[in-house]
């Protein structure tokens, strides 16, 4: 593994907002990144991770350009209504977040 690369990453993932980045956010956004640009429901990354309605919804929403629970967003996906569902909401990787998940990938 270059270090070098590993180094930009890790000063990428802290540029975005130090500190507040998790584990947990990097498996929901490969999750994301593998749905393309279709992108997945929140009851995917709730089966994916087991994790509660709740805990996707504030997981996904840290990394959304809306940061309800944060001081700063993310801005690394878009959340946005299914057409197919109406009631429904997907999430999408950003510019931004594609950029990262390409920094990410090329460790």
């Amino acid at each position: 593994m270059d270090m070098g690369r590993l180094a930009n990453a890790l000063e990428i993932i802290n540029s975005l907002d130090p500190g507040a980045f998790y584990l947990h956010h990097l498996q929901i956004l490969l999750t994301i990144r593998e749905s393309g640009s279709t992108g997945c429901t929140y009851g995917d990354i709730e089966r994916r991770h087991s994790l509660s309605n709740a805990a996707a919804s504030r997981s996904v929403n840290s990394l959304s350009g809306f940061a309800r629970h944060r001081k700063t967003a993310m801005g690394l996906v878009e959340i946005f209504r299914d057409p197919g569902e109406g009631r429904r909401y997907r999430v999408r990787l950003t510019s931004k977040g594609q950029s990262l998940m390409r920094s990410i990938e090329q460790l």
